[in-house]
Parts: C-alpha cells; structure tokens; sequence
C-alpha cells in the first residue's frame, strides 16, 4: 500500500504525519475526518472556529490541497 503524507497547518496550529492507505479517496477520507476531529476538540474549548490548511502528498507528488473548517456558534433560547 503506498504511503501518504498528510499535513495540516493553521495560524495556530501544525500536523504533519505519515500513513499507509490503500489509495487516494481513502488518503483523503483519513485527512478530512482528522482535520475535522481536531477542529471539534479546538471547537469545544471555546474556540468559535477553526479552519485549516490540508494538504495529501503521495512521495514528492502531492495529491491535493483543501480548507477545512468547523465553527459553532451558541443558540439563544
């Protein structure tokens, strides 16, 4: 299985690993719900919005690019 390096960068924040994923969707799929995983502890903390830079290279090649962000705002009764 081909190895993916998969980076996520923000102002504030900054992850960069490895992982070994059958094929591209799958790279992408584990980026995504990482990102958005992060972005939901970062959420919960109080903070209103969290939005990063996620980037998906296979060896030198990189596979793509895309924003990710998650915000909550809370709701008055």
């Amino acid at each position: 299985m081909p190895i993916y390096t998969i980076t996520i960068v923000n102002e504030h924040f900054s992850q960069s690993g490895e992982q070994e994923k059958a094929d591209d969707n799958e790279a992408w799929q584990a980026a995504i719900s990482g990102t958005i995983a992060i972005a939901g502890e970062q959420v919960s903390h109080g903070n209103p919005f969290f939005g990063a830079e996620v980037t998906v290279a296979r060896g030198d090649e990189r596979v793509g690019r895309y924003v990710v962000s998650v915000g909550a705002t809370p709701l008055r009764d």
